[in-house]
């Protein structure tokens, strides 16, 4: 019996220190991640939205992506060492959106 609550207690610590070396990578990977909103042009129906968020899920290092189809934008998380504004925009003109980075008014 004492075998197997040996075994348990280990069976715990070992779960959670690969927890915490997951919680450290996922947080180190949201500091590093860059968020940016793009306008977005040629949208003019729902089918807009599944388009813009398929061709930005494609590029390499975007982490989530989010349209709006009111507010013409497109809001997208990214890791910087792996992309950047430019090639996203460039994945959104190649599928007919053509897009600008967002300026706050």
């Amino acid at each position: 019996m004492k075998i197997n609550s040996l075994l348990f207690i280990l069976f715990c610590l070992v779960l959670s220190a690969a927890n915490a070396v997951q919680l450290q990578a996922d947080n180190q990977q949201q500091e590093l991640a860059k968020k940016v909103t793009l306008d977005m042009q040629n949208m003019t129906c729902a089918m807009c939205k599944i388009t813009i968020k398929k061709a930005l899920q494609a590029v390499n290092g975007v982490q989530k992506v989010n349209v709006d189809f009111d507010s013409k934008t497109a809001e997208i998380v990214f890791d910087p060492k792996k992309t950047n504004a430019d090639a996203l925009i460039k994945a959104t003109t190649n599928v007919g959106y053509p897009a600008s980075i967002h300026q706050e008014k």
